[in-house]
């Protein structure tokens, strides 16, 4: 046994569903607070910024929109730069240009520049930081991979929880501009959840056989690579190296052969319909209360109850997916249905307890989805995929939900009120329900389309069997490889032969009377049917 393959499986048992693999969670728990529970609470700062600017439901929700974007457009770049570098780094870098998109958003005269700032530096920096920690996670839980991740996603409920009051009282008591400033000094703890993060054994191990396929004189130790220190004095000699990089690099960026598993293909329809009904949830509470006369404080509270809510929801139905109680295909369809019917019936009701009982039905339904998302995704293509996988499931989903909240917005500006929205709402959270259920029926198709094609190859394999006709006095010969004991048969009636070794398709055999022989094939060993 090798050193390398006595390092990984002693480090396997480590880390793996234990040792450091809680650590990392720690470090993805508190960035994903930060990160995600920031996205949700932008509902305050949106409101705010509507009534500093005046510039308009539609206008200022396109900002959000594209936060949003970025962050899940920058999801397979962050995922190929983390395994080209590391995740500790790529997210370290991510925590600074937070950090910088909130201070300058401090400083801007006037909101056009917050496309710029607080849309672009802020977004480009939560995708370096989110999808790192969205997919470390995976390489360090097996067994409890789904609760790992239900509890890491539920992070981003804490958050929600806790940012909406916390930007309340800062906008009140110090101002919008120096609001983003204190904001841009908190979220530099993303950077400290960074240093929590190790490269995975898998991939350092994977980087070190590459270096010693490719020749070079100097290949870096197991401990720098798990820091992140990969860097090596360059020769002519790692010219091809380089070459193969970037074409790993661009093959894994745009590995979009995955789209042609119709189950994945299924998935990510699913995924894309359900966060465009769920997304825009953290704007619609909000503005819809505000239309209806409730202040800053009524909003607080539906966020922090819909935040709350979602802790609990994802860390039960990741144990429930792990335990294998319920199928986690049936656990999303029901989440869906739930909350597309409660979207439907949202516009009938004026109450703000309601609207409290809303945001809990979104908050443990739809939301639970995330917790979901990895596991499915890994049952579909495996993990040797699943880094690409969940890129190109980001990049969905930030194509499909980035112009959602904006037009949700315009939406209102046109009709003057939210209850379109809700609408549209629950006929996107049903579609996610309604696609995801066809999953046995894809199986189904998948399974007889390889069972023909295998049919068909049997076939060609088997049409190329050498056979060889001869007539003797008072039997029927047949030359042919590899045939098979058959029962006795009579003169004039058709054969059929059956190969154990090539197929179990039975092919038939005409034995006319002056049937052709193949002169070059009398070495072939010839077998009597009677003899059989």
């Amino acid at each position: 046994m090798t050193s390398s393959e006595e390092i990984r499986k002693r480090d396997r048992k480590q880390d793996v569903d234990g040792g450091y693999a809680w650590a990392i969670l720690a470090g993805c728990f508190l960035m994903y607070m930060i990160v995600v529970g920031g996205l949700k609470a932008y509902g305050v700062l949106y409101v705010e910024m509507i009534l500093e600017y005046e510039r308009g439901s539609g206008n200022t929700a396109w900002i959000g929109g594209i936060c949003i974007l970025l962050t899940l457009v920058g999801g397979p770049v962050a995922n190929l730069l983390s395994r080209r570098f590391s995740f500790r780094s790529v997210s370290f870098v991510g925590g600074l240009l937070v950090s910088v998109g909130f201070i300058s958003s401090a400083f801007v005269p006037n909101m056009d520049y917050m496309f710029f700032t607080l849309g672009g530096l802020v977004g480009v920096g939560y995708s370096l930081a989110f999808a790192p920690c969205s997919t470390i996670i995976s390489f360090y839980f097996e067994e409890r991979r789904a609760l790992a991740n239900g509890i890491t996603v539920s992070a981003s409920g804490i958050g929600a929880l806790i940012f909406p009051f916390a930007y309340k009282f800062l906008i009140e008591t110090y101002g919008l501009s120096r609001t983003f400033f204190i904001l841009g000094a908190f979220v530099l703890n993303i950077c400290a959840a960074a240093c929590f993060f190790r490269q995975p054994r898998e991939l350092v191990l994977e980087k070190k056989r590459m270096w010693k396929r490719t020749g070079s004189s100097k290949t870096p130790d197991h401990k720098s690579l798990l820091n992140g220190n990969s860097r090596i004095k360059r020769s002519e000699s790692e010219l091809t190296r380089e070459n193969s990089c970037c074409r790993g690099f661009f093959d894994g960026l745009f590995k979009c052969s995955l789209f042609c598993n119709p189950l994945f293909l299924m998935y990510v329809i699913a995924f894309v319909l359900c966060m465009n009904g769920y997304g825009p949830s953290v704007i619609q509470i909000p503005g819809h209360l505000q239309l209806l006369g409730y202040d800053n404080f009524h909003v607080a509270i539906a966020l922090s109850t819909m935040g709350g809510c979602e802790v609990v929801a994802r860390i039960a139905f990741g144990w429930l997916a792990d335990k294998g109680y319920l199928k986690r295909r049936h656990i999303f369809i029901f989440s869906m249905s739930v909350a597309g019917v409660f979207s439907l019936i949202a516009p009938l009701f004026k109450n703000f307890y309601f609207y409290v009982g809303y945001a809990a039905i979104m908050g443990i339904f739809p939301g639970s989805f995330w917790s979901l998302i990895s596991v499915l995704i890994i049952d579909v293509v495996g993990m040797k995929d699943f880094t690409a996988a969940f890129g190109l499931v980001s990049l969905c989903l930030a194509l499909g939900s980035a112009i959602t909240q904006p037009s949700m917005g315009w939406l209102t500006d046109y009709t003057g009120s939210w209850n379109s929205s809700f609408l549209l709402t629950g006929c996107l959270l049903l579609a996610s329900a309604c696609v995801a259920m066809f999953e046995p029926l894809i199986k189904e198709t998948v399974k007889r389309r390889r069972a023909a094609r295998a049919t068909a190859q049997e076939r060609r394999t088997l049409d190329m069997m050498p056979v060889r006709f001869r007539r003797s006095k008072s039997t029927l010969s047949l030359t042919v490889r590899d045939v098979a004991p058959s029962p006795p048969v009579e003169e004039g009636v058709d054969v059929t032969l059956t190969s154990r070794r090539i197929s179990r398709i039975y092919r038939p055999v005409e034995t006319e009377e002056d049937a052709p022989s193949t002169p070059d094939r009398s070495s072939a060993p010839t077998a009597d049917l009677t003899e059989v």
